[in-house]
Formats: structure tokens, C-alpha cells, sequence
């Protein structure tokens, strides 16, 4: 009996063991191809392609930008370009082209979905308006006046009525 539960125990760990070798013999993909650089004035640029199917490229420019840190100061930027490309479940090779600057992510692909086209009535729309702001002068606009605030005038203006003295009953009728 307790040679046969040794033996048991003996076949386990042996399915153990090759289980846990086969794991640990994950095969990544190589890089077959591989180059960055990075410049001291902050622009950079990497491409890497890899046996699988995946590369990458991307290059990257300082830019003055507009946005604020925390602290209230002009934060450096970086506006990038790039692509990246995959093989997709299906087969398929995928690729997608992007830039990254102050005006965010976006984004373009033949397999990524795309806005529904402009009705014609609003590019209709679109037309006239720029038709009639081409067309009319700037002199027919006329901005509001500003109001000049009125004067303090003193805490006349914000004194509150005088309560009334209080009377029970009042504008009730006995019978």
C-alpha cells in the first residue's frame, strides 16, 4: 500500500515538474530590429520591429506649450508622431498611425471607426454662415455698452423693515 501511494506521489511531482519546466520555457518574441536615440535638447525617436509581427516607430519634438503645471509655470512639452503596426487574431495585419501634441491623442486606421459623414442640411447650414460672415462688415456688429456699476451709496439701500409688534389673534372674529 505505501509503495503505491509513494509511486503516486512520484508520478505528481513529476507532472509537476514538467508542467513548471514547459512554463518556464516561454518563448518571447525576439527583436529583430532595434534603434533610439535621444538628443539633449529632448527630442527623440525609436523604431523597433519584432519576429511576431509588432513594430513600432516614433519620433518626438519639444514643443512651447500653452498648459500650466500645478505650480502655475509653463511645462515642457513634447509633440509626437508615430505608427505602430500588429498581426491580429485573425491574420490581419493592423496599423495604426497617431499624433500626440497639445491638442491630445488622435488617432487614424482603416480598421478604426469613423465619425458618421455631416448631413448635407447642416454643411448647408455651414456654407451660408460663412457665406454671410464673409459678406457682411464688422462695423454691423456692435458689442454692448458696459454699465458702470452704481455708486455705493451707503447702508441706506440694505436696512431691513422694522418687525411689526406682535399681536395675538389678530384677524380673528369672536362669536
Amino acid at each position: 500500500m505505501n509503495s503505491q501511494v509513494l509511486s503516486v506521489c512520484l508520478a505528481v511531482l513529476a507532472v509537476l515538474a514538467a508542467l513548471s519546466c514547459a512554463s518556464a520555457q516561454q518563448r518571447y518574441p525576439q527583436i529583430l530590429r532595434l534603434s533610439s536615440d535621444v538628443s539633449p535638447d529632448g527630442q527623440f525617436q525609436y523604431a523597433y520591429q519584432t519576429e511576431d509581427g509588432i513594430s513600432s516607430e516614433a519620433r518626438g519634438t519639444p514643443v512651447r506649450s500653452s498648459s500650466r503645471d500645478a505650480d502655475g509655470a509653463d511645462g515642457p512639452a513634447t509633440a509626437v508622431t508615430g505608427q505602430y503596426s500588429y498581426t491580429g487574431p485573425d491574420g490581419q495585419v493592423y496599423t495604426v498611425s497617431y499624433v500626440a501634441d497639445e491638442n491630445g491623442y488622435r488617432a487614424s486606421g482603416a480598421h478604426l471607426p469613423q465619425p458618421p459623414p455631416v448631413p448635407e442640411a447642416i454643411q448647408q447650414s455651414l456654407q451660408l454662415i460663412a457665406r454671410s460672415s464673409a459678406t457682411s462688415s464688422s462695423d454691423s456688429f456692435q458689442p454692448l455698452q458696459q454699465r458702470a456699476a452704481p455708486a455705493f451709496q451707503g447702508f441706506q439701500a440694505f436696512q431691513r423693515p422694522q418687525p411689526q409688534a406682535f399681536q395675538p389673534f389678530q384677524g380673528f372674529r369672536r362669536f
